[in-house]
């Protein structure tokens, strides 16, 4: 778990590793300090976000008629199916 003694440090994502001076973010160092479980740091708009633009990928839009007129159990389903069908083809090397 990261902390402020031992924090984990990535990529810069406002400036992209760009190093930019002023860059709030990373002060232009390039990279963020993360001294928390990044689970908390990802707000639920954001998960949300994610979870849209990975059914997307899938040909299912975030637009009514697509993903937002899903029930969240049906949501919640797919994601476990999707990700244990991405889990076997990685064991059995079987390419996308």
């Amino acid at each position: 778990m990261p902390s402020e003694t031992l924090p984990v440090k990535i990529r810069c994502v406002l400036c992209n590793d760009g190093g930019v001076e002023d860059c709030p973010q990373c002060d232009g160092s390039g990279q963020m300090k993360i001294t928390e479980c990044p689970e908390k740091l990802i707000t639920d708009d954001i998960w949300e976000a994610i979870e849209a633009s990975s059914f997307w990928e899938k040909g299912i839009p975030p637009v009514a008629g697509g993903m937002l007129d899903q029930t969240h159990i049906f949501i919640m389903a797919a994601r476990i199916i999707i990700s244990e069908q991405q889990y076997w083809k990685n064991e059995l090397g079987i390419l996308n």
